[in-house]
């Protein structure tokens, strides 16, 4: 499928014709219908800002699917980069009750599509508001914080609803590196887990299950009503182990 295709199954989707949605995303006259083989940022963003549930990805490169996967269960919220960056000198603050907290950069919702195309590249993340996650040490890796969607770690069974990870939450994780993946994981934790799958998108589970040999991996969902799955790990892009579980931040 070709750039062009692509957005005109954007404008059916919507039950535009070319010109209307040429309109609504304030592109020029025929933009669509001379379209080349790339979108230049300027134009990917004003269809991404009217249209922010079409998958950036898909857009770009026609890979995965139009719309941005149903099944996220986690907006991305922000990221804290390796110490050594130290976020241009600001990563840790010592807050006047001798508190300290760790400065990371707010990924805002309408590039939260996009995410597994720009996660990668420092500057994606350039410019972004900054807000304070309160810690107990200078912690060491990559740390992201992700809030939940949904309802898949929400348990009313009293042996489990303790450990239940509600709507709005915010779950901060580090990053698990590639390279221990080869180990065993260290399965069953307090705090769930964050998998950045490349077809399923952003998914909170458990994972009760790790087939070292074959690089597949079980997770669990808390509620009932979600199945167990198994997912090959050569299709998962990051790992975060959870650390911390904060209430929704103030907007």
């Amino acid at each position: 499928m070709t750039l062009k295709d692509r957005l005109k199954a954007i404008a059916e989707h919507y039950e535009l014709d070319v010109r209307g949605f040429e309109k609504s995303a304030d592109l020029s006259n025929g933009y669509v219908n001379n379209a080349g083989n790339t979108l230049r940022p300027a134009s990917l963003d004003k269809i991404l800002e009217k249209y922010p549930e079409i998958n950036k990805v898909w857009l770009i490169t026609g890979e995965g699917k139009m719309l941005a996967n149903p099944r996220l269960e986690a907006d991305v919220i922000s990221l804290a980069t390796d110490p050594m960056d130290d976020n241009r000198g600001k990563k840790f603050v010592e807050n006047a009750d001798g508190s300290l907290s760790m400065n990371v950069p707010i990924v805002p919702v309408k590039a939260q599509a996009g995410y597994l195309l720009g996660f990668q590249d420092p500057e994606w993340f350039d410019d972004m508001e900054i807000i304070g996650v309160t810690v107990d040490k200078r912690h060491l890796g990559h740390y992201m914080a992700f809030e939940v969607k949904g309802d898949s770690m929400t348990s009313y069974d009293p042996e489990t609803a303790e450990r239940s990870v509600y709507e709005g939450r915010i779950v901060v994780g580090r990053d698990l590196q590639r390279h221990h993946w080869r180990s065993k994981l260290h399965i069953g934790s307090e705090f769930p887990w964050v998998i950045v799958h490349k077809k399923e998108g952003i998914l909170i589970k458990d994972i009760i299950a790790h087939d070292v040999e074959n690089g597949i991996i079980t997770i669990h969902s808390l509620n009932p009503k979600y199945e167990d799955e198994k997912l090959y790990l050569d299709e998962v892009e990051q790992i975060f182990d959870v650390v911390q579980i904060v209430k929704k931040r103030k907007r």
